[in-house]
């Protein structure tokens, strides 16, 4: 196994302990969740603007969890056979190039609440690493 190979495992293999505790969260504690970022927002980096409001709904809950899954499962298949599976780790990238995109127009468009921010910056720094050692991969394996 090469290095890049290497690196890409121990990234997806953090990757599928990640949507897997962030799943069981929003499966469990949907409403938690919006107020620990809002409190975070506004406790610690002084946010400005509105809170998002608490969901009173179920709806985007059970996507966000069937989301997570196929995310913990991709991650996992991918590194347990890394040359094998390799294009599983595209699944990561096309779903946090959406997500990212998503909560950016969301924070355009939708109100500027941290949380919109918050999902933004992370899901881009899950892309731009996972995009990253994806591609040193494929140029090591010469594919």
């Amino acid at each position: 196994m090469t290095l890049q190979e290497r690196q890409l495992v121990f990234l997806l293999r953090w990757w599928a302990g990640l949507f897997t505790a962030a799943g069981i969260c929003f499966a469990i504690f949907p409403s938690q969740i919006i107020y620990w970022l809002n409190t975070i927002g506004h406790s610690i980096f002084g946010w400005p603007y509105k809170n998002l409001p608490e969901p009173v709904e179920h709806f985007w809950q059970v996507l966000a969890v069937a989301l997570l899954a196929v995310l913990t499962y991709a991650a996992f298949s991918a590194q347990s056979e890394i040359r094998q599976n390799l294009k599983d780790v595209r699944i990561i990238i096309i779903s946090k190039v959406v997500t990212t995109l998503g909560f950016l127009i969301a924070f355009i468009y939708s109100g500027q609440y941290f949380a919109y921010l918050s999902g933004m910056i992370i899901d881009g720094v899950i892309l731009f690493m996972t995009w990253f050692l994806y591609r040193r991969t494929v140029v090591s394996l010469g594919l």
